[in-house]
């Protein structure tokens, strides 16, 4: 067989395979379907955790990230208070 006739093959074999996979009925996100947990919940969770390590990190003397949404950039705070912002793009 010839490289043109095996790669159009490959590609015949590709294109099969995403329309097989376009006519399965969609499923639900494993994940949702067995935690349960909406986005709303996920999202408090989720900040709950960077608070918490956030506290954890100033309780150790580490420099913690955060965002200041005045002026729309991200920043490293320092134990003594002192703030160091990223580039803004």
């Amino acid at each position: 067989m010839s490289d043109k006739k095996a790669k159009e093959n490959i590609m015949r074999g590709f294109k099969d395979a995403l329309d097989a996979q376009e006519k399965e009925p969609k499923k639900p996100n494993e994940l949702d379907s067995t935690c349960g947990v909406n986005d709303d919940d996920l999202v408090k969770r989720f900040r709950a955790a960077i608070e918490q390590e956030n506290e954890r990190s100033r309780a150790e003397g580490l420099p913690v990230t955060g965002y200041d949404s005045e002026r729309k950039q991200s920043y490293i705070e320092y134990p003594d208070g002192r703030r160091v912002y990223g580039d803004k793009k």
